[in-house]
Parts: C-alpha cells; sequence; structure tokens
C-alpha cells in the first residue's frame, strides 16, 4: 500500500526528469533566467526526495522480510545489479567496536573497520560474493573474530598504493602519478597543458597536507584539501585487493566561470569511448569509424552518463573513468567546430555558461556545495561490458540495513538471490513492478551491452505463470516460453 501511494510522486518524478534537461544548457524560453535556474531546482528537488522516499521505504520492507536472530544483530548487504560482485558496504552503526562480522552464508569472518562519514559512524565490511539481485546477511559477534585486520592500503608520503594501484597524489587532490602493477613500468598519467588526472587547476597553490581520514582491512581514505581554483575537498578511496581508484571532489563554494576536471592520459593515438544515454559511442568522424556525423554537428562536448574509456591506439591498455554527478565532458582542445582525437584528456564539465554570459544559469544559481564523485580502473584493451559493469558498481553501492524480521519470516535467513542472468554480455538494466501493479507481474529490461547479437536465460527464484516480451513502453508483444 506504501508504495501504491506514491504513484503521484513517480509520476511527477517522471515529468520533471524530462523536464530537467529541456533547453537546460542555454535556459533560454519565456521566463527570466533566475526564474528557471529556481524552476530547475525545484524540479532536482522533487525528483531526490521520491528517489529517497522510495528506497527508505524498500529498505524497511526488506528489513522486515528476513528472520532476525534472538541473540545477535544482524544486517543485510543488498546488490541491486545483475551479477555477483565484490564490494565495500558501510552500514550505520554506533555500537561497541569489540566486535567481528560474520558472514552467514560463508560460515566465515569478514574483514571490517569503523569508518566516520557524512551520515555519521559507519561499520564498513567487505561484502563478498553478494548474489545478484539478492543479498547476504552478516552477524555482529563479540570479540575479535579470525579476519585480517592489515591495513588495505599504505600511504608514504604522496606515494597511496595497495596490492593492484600505485598512485603518487598532489596537494590540490590530483594524481601525477597511476600504475597498473600488472604493468609496473607503464605510467598510465601524463601532465597536459598543466593538467594531470583529477585536475582542476594547473598548479598546488593553495593545497594543505595529504591526511588518512579512514583506515581499516576494507579500504583506506585520504583526504586532500586545497584552493586551487576553487576551495575544494579531495578524497581518494584504494580497497583491499582491488583495482579501484575512488575520487570524491567536493567543490564548496560558489563558482561562474567555466570548470572541468581534467583527466589526462599517457596514452598515445587514443580512442575514446562514452555512454550517452542508451548507446556507447566512439569519439571518433564516421570517416574514422566512429559515430559522429562529418558536418552539421557541434563537436566540444560529448553526453557523459555512466562511463568514458580511453584506450592506446594499439588497445592494449586503456582507463575506465566512472562518472556518477556529471553530465558532459570536453575531448582534449575540441571546439564546437573541431573535434580534438589526439589528446589523451578528458575534461569533464563541473559547470559554468559554456555558451557565454548571456546564456545559461548565472552563478550556478548561487550554490556553494558541489559533489562530483568519479572512479579509475587501469585495464588492457577495452571492453564495453567490463567498463559497464565497473562504473555501475561504483554507482550502486551495496544498500545495507538491519534485519528486523520475524523469527519466521519469509525470506531466507543466510542469503538470497531473486534472478540470474546466463550471459555475462546481457546486463540486467531494471527489475520493476510492471506499470499497471505488480499484480500484472514485474518487468525486466535488459542490455545487450556487446557488439554482437546475444541469448540469455533468466531465471527467477521461484515458479513463473507466464512470461511475454514487451516493448519499452510494456505493451505486450507475445509470448516467451519457459
Amino acid at each position: 500500500a506504501a508504495f501504491r501511494d506514491q504513484a503521484p510522486a513517480r509520476d511527477q518524478a517522471f515529468m520533471d526528469l524530462g523536464l530537467y534537461w529541456e533547453h537546460d544548457w542555454t535556459a533560454d524560453g519565456p521566463v527570466s533566467r533566475d526564474a528557471r535556474a529556481s524552476w530547475q531546482d525545484t524540479l532536482a528537488e522533487r525528483v531526490a526526495t521520491y528517489v529517497n522516499t522510495l528506497q527508505r521505504d524498500a529498505a524497511n520492507r526488506l528489513s522486515a522480510l528476513i528472520p532476525r536472530s534472538p541473540s545477535h544483530q544482524r544486517f543485510y548487504a543488498f546488490n541491486s545489479l545483475g551479477w555477483v560482485r565484490t564490494d565495500a558496504a558501510d552500514f550505520p552503526y554506533d555500537g561497541s567496536e569489540d566486535i567481528h562480522v560474520h558472514d552467514l552464508a560463508a560460515a566465515a569472518d569478514t574483514p571490517h573497520q569503523f569508518v566516520a562519514l557524512s551520515g555519521g559512524k559507519h561499520l564498513r565490511i567487505l561484502a563478498r560474493d553478494l548474489p545478484p539481485v539478492g543479498y547476504k546477511i552478516f552477524e555482529l559477534r563479540p570479540g575479535p573474530g579470525s579476519a585480517s585486520r592489515d591495513a588495505a592500503a599504505t600511504l608514504s608520503a604522496r606515494m597511496f598504493e595497495n596490492s593492484r594501484v600505485k598512485l603518487t597524489l598532489d596537494r590540490d587532490g590530483a594524481i601525477a602519478s597511476l600504475i597498473d602493477k600488472h604493468e609496473p613500468t607503464v605510467e598510465l598519467a601524463a601532465t597536459i597543458a598543466g593538467l594531470k588526472i583529477n585536475d582542476l587547476a594547473a598548479h598546488e597553490a593553495g593545497g594543505k597536507s595529504i591526511v588518512v581520514e579512514n583506515s581499516g582491512p576494507v579500504g583506506v581514505t585520504v583526504r586532500i584539501t586545497s584552493g586551487a581554483a576553487r576551495n575544494h575537498v579531495t578524497r581518494v578511496t584504494l580497497y583491499r585487493d582491488a583495482d579501484r581508484i575512488d575520487l570524491r571532489n567536493e567543490i564548496t563554494e560558489n563558482f561562474g566561470d567555466v570548470r572541468h576536471w581534467a583527466f589526462s592520459f599517457n596514452l598515445a593515438s587514443p580512442v575514446v569511448h562514452t555512454e550517452e544515454v542508451g548507446a556507447i559511442i566512439r569519439l571518433q568522424k564516421k570517416s574514422y569509424r566512429g559515430h559522429y556525423a562529418e558536418r552539421n554537428a557541434r563537436y566540444d562536448y560529448a553526453t557523459l552518463n555512466h562511463f568514458a574509456d580511453i584506450t592506446d591506439g594499439l588497445n592494449t591498455r586503456g582507463v575506465t573513468l566512472s562518472n556518477w554527478d556529471c553530465a558532459f565532458m570536453r575531448l582534449g582542445k575540441s571546439t564546437p567546430d573541431s573535434l580534438d582525437t589526439a589528446t589523451a584528456q578528458l575534461n569533464v564539465l563541473a559547470g559554468g555558461q559554456v555558451d557565454g554570459d548571456q546564456l545559461g544559469i548565472r552563478n550556478q544559481n548561487g550554490a556553494t556545495y558541489f559533489l562530483q564523485r568519479f572512479a579509475l580502473r587501469p585495464h588492457r584493451g577495452y571492453d564495453a561490458v567490463a567498463a559497464m559493469r565497473f562504473a555501475l558498481e561504483h554507482q550502486n553501492p551495496p544498500a545495507t540495513g538491519t534485519v528486523a524480521g520475524p523469527i519466521e519470516a519469509a525470506l531466507p535467513a543466510d542469503s538470497f538471490s531473486l534472478l540470474t542472468v546466463s550471459n555475462p554480455d546481457v546486463l540486467l538494466w531494471a527489475l520493476k513492478p510492471a506499470e499497471e501493479g505488480i499484480g500484472h507481474g514485474i518487468i525486466a529490461r535488459l542490455w545487450n551491452v556487446s557488439d554482437a547479437p546475444a541469448a540469455a536465460t533468466l531465471a527467477v527464484a521461484s515458479g513463473l505463470a507466464a512470461a511475454r516480451r514487451t516493448t519499452h513502453l510494456e505493451t505486450d508483444l507475445e509470448p516467451v516460453s519457459l
């Protein structure tokens, strides 16, 4: 009933998402630019309120469906993605630190640490092998337990490393060196026009010391506070035995000029792919096997959705950039009339009036806080599926919640998976109640991210009465065999 009551907010959020992007680049139209800016803020606030409410209610409902323990506190780590994954999971916690964390499904202790996040104190665990569209249950037990307590990464002066990658950090939050330990003699970072990786300004002025903020066997986070270009705080996190480099940038003052986060790489003859909305494109003109028109096109900015990937011309090594919060990216020194495919630099738009001071929203409508998160992963040859999986894992961390169901609750007490997809190239893009309501079934949307046709089998945890293929508007087309 609670979810049905949200139907009006759902419909409004659907409308708001479409309206938000309509002429947003120039903010032109029959109303003043200031009025347009306030309206944009209202649209964004309504969407966020709906999404946050939906997630909170869903988390509470899941908590009530899993049996609690009569003797120990338990919590779930839920994986919303369609494949098995291992990741850090953060659970809000303010209890005793004289505990260890037991993975009930694996019958083994798992590494944990206590971290200070913006929402307060959390218990961070290494959630291994979370099932697709499902959860694992973890139990808090007294005493030290048997899991490793060694730090997941180390910081020495400005060198930050774990078992997979090694970074050299600048005092403004930029990364001056990036080494994939599979190729320890190859430098992936570059300095182009004075800009490095995750660089807001071509200098280190105003930088302070690099501080270890959270450290433990799951991950280590360092914090860098800088006044370079604009006051900002950068947090870099490395995880245990993982090649993902998390970057959390917070600009903490208002600005009106055009600003980018630069990502400069030592990759010759670069080839760049980005995910737009529902498509993965190669940033080249059609005559060079790309997806841009030869004329009548605007080349200065590409839409940047979940990821951008840059690989050398021989397709031997590259880096995937996961993009959580931003929307546009300029390739090298591209202009509206020319596409620069020779410069191995991705410039992610942090904000500003790109088309001049007469178009767009002035001075970010007075905002003084901007959260812009990225992640990096070095790799060998370009792989669209691997890039998309990496970005989705970064941007969809495991959800956690207290287990609060009765002893005889409906779901298993250790682990559960609702749905699996047999083909790793076919990604589960959404799993939702039918538009007419859950009584009309569940909609699964799939995306074959590879370049070749693919077949896949979906298996669900309980029996199906029927299955149908539908359009994107959920109009039934034909039965699907069981």
